[in-house]
């Protein structure tokens, strides 16, 4: 049976897969590829557990524990390992082995080369069942790319044998391991792979084909997506309009605003920003018919539009008809509703009254921003970017003061930074202990210092705060009051860049119908 283009993917990677086995000079893998590989990479180290044309009779385990420091990373490690063995007992001895290594986390250290040791136990423990043994590390998160680099780097100086590697991905648009010490650089086998998620995508709708109207359109779609990923405006154009007969032929009405978005987001990228907002507004006109005759998805799509055209006026500079585009958007979301999209909306155009110097509009809407918040339930504001908005209207109100408390929130950063530094020089010079108590020391002495210094930054911040105007001080309650204690120093108090308009928000709209 002929494969499908993942299956053959799947392929390509185990001949990459067997190429790196096949040095025994190298113990650790870092297969470098844009973020939108990574699915195929976890789809293949998923399939490893299965007999196919694309197993390679290796024993992958996949430890996604994120990475808060050396310390708390190899003990999670250690848990996760212990975890997935007790959990695979029986399909173990479904499968006629012995299900009887035996594994105590806490009879490791809480280092790199603990973890080796406890890897060492298992592949001796089943090495006549096994190829190699494969620890794949993707940690959810990293919080300092220097110590995950320096923690692998004593990872490879623990020595493992041949049939025991590490492998890694690691992303070509945000690299992590540039840390790695010399010495685990010549243990490294730095891979590439070709993998292109959208041609995959484009294969596997070609072969696969779905019968009738919606398998025709869903190939328009994938090469409308692709040709805005990498062709011109006008390239897309062409596709698109081809698109728009069969959209309107179907009368699939928000399909055809989706296609006129992914237009919009080409032009945008080539900096049209004339015809961009242009396009939009032909887009919202769509959507506005689709809504009157009562499409389940027509005002979203009109609330779309508006936070696209925003983002085109924002990029040409045109602040003034952002924050135009950005109350309307407030007003659509409210009706929906959708609460959070409608902070984001409103923040956006205190934003763009702010910087035009409209100082009363922008806290006129910084104040919507925090109403509409207190609609939220409690656990879910702090996750929005209510904590922003509030920020902000600080902002408009006292600027100077703001810069103070930001100013105290960098202090507070550069300090835990350096806590952090201390405790992983700390963990390194800890590597070949195995006095589990001067690991657990040095993780009570980085939370203690961490503890003190959130709490002086804390005195240090209430006391700014209270030394402002009445609205000042009123504003700087309520938001306490909605976010919770944690802010501001919990969060992020800078404002992050306007959200780009273009083909991601595009494919949204096509996801919602």
């Amino acid at each position: 049976m002929a494969l499908n283009p993942v299956e053959r993917r799947l392929v390509d990677l185990r001949q990459h897969w067997e190429a790196f086995r096949a040095d025994q000079s190298k113990r650790l893998l870092v297969w470098e590829v844009p973020d939108s590989a990574t699915r195929m990479l976890q789809c293949f180290f998923e399939a490893q557990k299965h007999e196919s044309e694309y197993a390679t009779g290796d024993l992958f385990v996949v430890f996604d524990a994120p990475f808060a420091n050396s310390i708390q990373y190899a003990r999670a490690l250690k848990q996760a390992l212990a975890g997935q063995y007790e959990a695979s007992r029986e399909a173990l001895d479904a499968q006629g082995i012995t299900a009887d290594w035996q594994f105590d986390p806490q009879d490791y250290p809480d280092s790199a080369s603990g973890f080796l040791g406890g890897l060492r136990s298992f592949g001796s423990g089943h090495h006549a069942h096994i190829g190699h043994l494969v620890a794949v590390l993707m940690p959810e998160s990293v919080a300092d790319d220097r110590a995950w680099a320096s923690w692998l780097s004593r990872a490879l100086d623990a020595g493992p044998p041949e049939r025991l590697r590490l492998a890694v991905i690691d992303s070509i648009e945000a690299p992590r391991l540039a840390g790695l010490s010399a010495k685990a650089r010549e243990l490294t086998y730095v891979d590439a792979p070709k993998i292109d998620a959208l041609a995959t995508a484009q294969e596997t709708f070609a072969q696969e084909a779905v019968p009738g109207p919606v398998g025709v359109f869903r190939n328009y779609l994938i090469g409308l997506v692709t040709l805005v990923e990498k062709g011109s405006a006008d390239q897309v154009k062409a596709k698109a309009a081809d698109a728009v007969v069969f959209a309107r032929k179907q009368k699939w009405a928000d399909q055809e605003v989706a296609v006129s978005m992914l237009f919009a987001g080409a032009l945008l990228k080539e900096k049209r920003f004339d015809e961009s907002a242009e396009v939009y507004r032909h887009a919202r006109q769509l959507a506005l018919k689709a809504a009157a005759v009562g499409h389940p998805v027509g005002r979203q799509l009109v609330l779309q539009t508006w936070f696209g055209e925003a983002g085109v006026h924002l990029a040409a500079g045109a602040v003034p008809d952002a924050a135009k585009c950005y109350d309307q958007a407030a007003a659509i979301a409210q009706q929906i509703p959708n609460l959070v999209l409608a902070i984001e909306a409103l923040r956006m155009g205190a934003f763009c009254h702010a910087r035009v110097r409209e100082s009363e509009l922008a806290t006129e809407r910084g104040f919507q921003a925090l109403s509409v918040g207190e609609r939220l339930k409690p656990d879910a504001r702090a996750i929005t970017t209510l904590p922003l908005a509030a920020m902000d209207l600080l902002r408009v109100i006292d600027p100077e003061r703001v810069g103070l408390m930001e100013g105290i929130k960098q202090r507070l950063d550069a300090r835990v930074e350096a806590s952090g530094a201390a405790a992983e020089a700390r963990a390194a010079d800890l590597e070949n202990s195995s006095d589990a108590e001067q690991f657990r020391a040095v993780e009570k002495d980085l939370a203690r210092e961490i503890e003190h210094g959130g709490r002086e930054a804390a005195q240090e911040l209430d006391a700014v705060a209270a030394d402002g105007n009445e609205q000042f001080v009123d504003v700087f309650s309520y938001a306490r009051e909605l976010i919770g204690p944690q802010w501001p120093l919990g969060t992020a108090l800078a404002l992050p860049a306007a959200p780009r308009a273009g083909a991601s928000a595009c494919i949204d709209g096509v996801a919602a119908s």
